[in-house]
C-alpha cells in the first residue's frame, strides 16, 4: 500500500505539479559547485544540506539561478530520501539593507562640509564688498584731490589691497569647488546608503519522505540559456625559421545574476538544442519549369587556394586553427634523495629559470616536474653557485590543469581550477592550451589584384586534430597583424595563415603594348593581352615564392577567352576552369626573375566586352 502512495505521488511530479509553499517549510541555501558551459548555455550543478525529519519534509532551496529551463530540472538525494514533489518560481530577495549607523555618518559629514562652504562664501562675500568700497574710494579721491602725491599714494593703498583680495578670492573659489565636490559625493554616497537592494533568485519548493531523521544532501541540476564560451586563438611567429605558437583560450560568461564562486568549470563544443532530429528525403518529382539564364557556377564557388601542392582544390574558406589535445600531467611531487650535499649546504634552486633560496612555500599541487643536477653537470652550467647542486623545479602553467576529451559528439575541456565567473555577463579569458607547430613559409602575390606579396604560414595535417572555429589574433615578429576568422569546417588540406606584408620582396606588373594588339578576324574582334611580371627578392635569404595571375572565363559561346601557351613562361599549374595560372618556385637572395603571361579573347563586332 506504501508503494502505491509513493508511486502516485511520483507520477503527480511529472504532470503540471504546483506545490505550496507552507510557513513550515524549512530554507536553505544551496552551493553552486559545477558548470559546464556550452557556446550557447551552460548546465549548472547545486549542491544543498538540510536535516530531515522522520517522514515527509518541505524544504524551499534559495541561490538558484532566476533563468532555467524547467524541464531540464533534476533532483537527487542521498540516504534514501525520496522527492515526491517539486515546484520552481523566482522570487526578490532583500540583499542589503540600509546601514542607518552609516546614513547617520554621512548625513553628519554633508552638514560639516555645508558648514565650512556658507562660511567660506560669507568669506567670499565680505571680500566682494570691501573691493567695491576700495573702488569707491579711489574714485573719489581722483574727483577732489589736487595733490598728486596724495593720489599715488591712494593708488598704492589700493593696488596692494586689491592684489590681497583677489589672490584670496582665487584661493576661496578653489576651496569652494572642493566642498561642493565632498558635497556631491557624500549625496551620492548617502542615496547608495538608504536604498534597498534586491536581486531575482531562483527557488525550489520540494517535498520529501525520509526513511529517517538524519541529515540529507541534495543535488540539483539544470540547464540556463544565459551563459556561453567563445574560443579564441593567439597566434605568435617569431621568424620564418621557428615553428608557429598557437595559444587557444575561452572567453566564458554568464549573466545568470548569480555569481559562480570558486565552481569546477567543464567547457564543452556542443550547444543543447529541441528538436534535432536527423533528416529524410520526401518524394522528389520532375517538372518542366521555364528556362532562364544562369551562370555554369556562381563566381563565389570559383576561388582558388593559395597553393596547388596538394590533390585537389575546394572552396577557399577561411582556415583552421589546429587545437592540440591537452596532455594530463600527474600531480606526484617526486622525493629527492642522494643530492649529495653536505647537511650544512644547501642546493641552488631554480624555480621557472629564477634562482630561489627556498622552495618549501611552493604547493606540492603546483610542481610539474624537478631536475637534479649535481657535480661537475651543476658547475658547468651555474658555476661555483651550483658547487651544492641544482634542484630544477618547473612549476604547472594553466594549461597543465586543463584535459581535452573527445566523445562521440562533441569536445570537452576540464579545468581542474577553481574559478569564478560574475553573473554580469563580462567575459573572462582563459587560456587553454599551448602548441608549437612546424609549418611551412612562402611568399604570395597576385598583382592583378595586389601587388603586395604577403607571407603566409602553411601547416599541414591538422585535419586530424580536434578543431573549433573562432576568432584568432595573429602576431608577427612582435608586431600585431589583425584578426582573422578560423574555420574548422574547412576542407583545405593545408591551414594558411596570412602573417602580413613583406616589402622585402617585391612584384611588378607591365602591360606589354608591343605585344598587346586588337585584330578583326571576319565578323569578331579578337584582342591579345600580354603581360610581364618581374618579381625580385631583396632578403639577404631564399624564399619560396608563389605567383598567381589570372585570364577570363566565357559564359557564352559568342564570347571566346583563351591563355597563350606559347607566350606564357611556363606554369607550375594551370587551373582551367578558373582560368588561374600558378608559377611555384624559389628564389635566390637578391634574385630577380621575369614571367610573361598572354591570353586572347573573341567576340563579335559592335559589341562590348567587360
Amino acid at each position: 500500500m506504501k508503494s502505491k502512495s509513493i508511486l502516485a505521488a511520483l507520477l503527480f511530479s511529472c504532470g503540471a505539479l504546483c506545490v505550496s509553499a507552507q510557513e513550515d517549510a524549512k530554507t536553505i541555501k544551496s552551493k553552486l559547485n559545477e558548470a559546464t558551459v556550452f557556446l550557447s548555455g551552460a548546465e549548472l550543478t547545486h549542491t544543498a544540506t538540510a536535516s530531515l525529519v522522520k517522514g515527509d519534509n518541505e524544504l524551499k532551496i534559495e541561490k538558484l539561478s532566476p533563468t532555467i529551463d524547467r524541464n531540464s530540472i533534476k533532483i537527487t538525494a542521498n540516504n534514501s530520501v525520496i522527492i515526491s514533489a517539486f515546484e520552481f518560481s523566482t522570487d526578490d530577495q532583500l540583499v542589503k539593507k540600509p546601514n542607518e549607523g552609516r546614513i547617520k555618518q554621512i548625513k553628519d559629514s554633508i552638514e560639516l562640509v555645508t558648514n565650512q562652504l556658507d562660511k567660506l562664501k560669507l568669506e567670499m562675500k565680505i571680500d566682494g564688498d570691501l573691493t567695491q568700497f576700495l573702488k569707491k574710494g579711489i574714485d573719489k579721491k581722483v574727483s577732489d584731490t589736487l595733490k598728486i602725491a596724495d593720489l599715488i599714494k591712494s593708488l598704492d593703498y589700493y593696488q596692494t589691497k586689491s592684489t590681497e583680495i583677489d589672490s584670496r578670492q582665487l584661493n576661496n573659489r578653489g576651496k569652494q569647488k572642493k566642498f561642493e565636490e565632498q558635497i556631491a559625493e557624500l549625496n551620492q554616497r548617502l542615496w547608495k546608503e538608504s536604498a534597498s537592494e534586491y536581486e531575482k533568485t531562483g527557488i525550489l519548493r520540494i517535498r520529501c519522505t525520509a526513511p529517517l531523521a538524519a541529515n540529507a544532501t541534495f543535488t540539483i541540476s539544470y540547464y540556463t540559456p544565459l551563459a556561453r564560451w567563445t574560443p579564441v586563438y593567439d597566434i605568435n611567429v617569431v621568424s620564418t625559421d621557428k615553428p608557429v605558437s598557437i595559444v587557444s583560450k575561452a572567453k566564458v560568461s554568464q549573466n545568470t545574476t548569480v555569481n559562480w564562486e570558486n565552481v569546477k568549470l567543464t567547457l564543452s563544443s556542443s550547444t543543447p538544442s529541441d528538436k534535432k532530429v536527423a533528416p529524410l528525403f520526401n518524394a522528389w518529382f520532375l517538372r518542366f519549369v521555364t528556362p532562364e539564364y544562369r551562370q555554369k557556377q556562381a563566381p563565389a564557388m570559383l576561388q582558388n587556394s593559395y597553393s596547388y601542392d596538394q590533390k585537389e582544390y575546394a572552396e577557399l574558406l577561411d582556415e583552421a586553427v589546429v587545437v592540440p589535445a591537452a596532455k594530463s600531467v600527474s600531480s606526484e611531487v617526486l622525493r629527492i634523495r642522494g643530492t649529495g650535499t653536505p647537511s650544512n649546504s644547501n642546493p641552488l634552486y631554480i624555480v621557472d629559470g629564477v634562482p630561489m633560496d627556498n622552495i618549501g612555500e611552493i604547493s606540492p599541487d603546483m610542481i610539474k616536474s624537478i631536475e637534479v643536477l649535481k657535480d661537475a653537470s651543476s658547475a658547468a652550467i651555474y658555476g661555483s653557485r651550483g658547487a651544492n647542486g641544482v634542484i630544477i623545479v618547473t612549476t604547472k602553467g594553466i594549461t597543465d590543469y586543463v584535459i581535452a576529451e573527445e566523445t562521440m559528439l562533441n569536445q570537452t575541456f576540464n579545468i581542474d581550477l577553481p574559478y569564478t565567473i560574475p553573473g554580469d555577463g563580462k567575459e573572462q579569458s582563459i587560456e587553454l592550451q599551448k602548441q608549437n607547430i612546424t609549418a611551412e613559409y612562402q611568399y604570395y602575390c597576385a598583382p592583378k589584384l595586389s601587388t603586395e606579396t604577403y607571407l603566409l604560414a602553411e601547416i599541414s595535417n591538422w585535419e586530424t586534430l580536434n578543431l573549433l572555429s573562432g576568432k584568432a589574433n595573429i602576431t608577427y615578429d612582435g608586431t600585431y597583424i589583425g584578426e582573422t576568422q578560423i574555420n574548422a569546417s574547412s576542407t583545405q588540406e593545408k591551414l594558411s595563415l596570412t602573417l602580413g606584408v613583406d616589402k622585402r620582396v617585391a612584384v611588378k606588373r607591365e602591360l606589354l603594348k608591343d605585344f598587346s594588339k586588337s585584330s578583326f578576324v571576319g565578323s569578331d574582334v579578337r584582342q591579345t593581352f600580354a603581360y610581364k611580371l618581374t618579381v625580385k627578392n631583396n632578403r639577404n635569404v631564399p624564399v619560396r615564392f608563389v605567383l598567381k595571375e589570372q585570364y577570363p572565363q566565357s559564359t557564352t559561346k559568342e564570347i571566346e577567352a583563351v591563355w597563350l601557351e606559347k607566350e606564357t613562361t611556363k606554369p607550375t599549374v594551370v587551373k582551367e576552369d578558373i582560368g588561374v595560372i600558378t608559377w611555384e618556385e624559389e628564389l635566390k637572395a637578391g634574385e630577380t626573375k621575369e614571367y610573361k603571361f598572354s591570353y586572347n579573347i573573341k567576340y563579335p563586332k559592335g559589341r562590348i566586352v567587360k
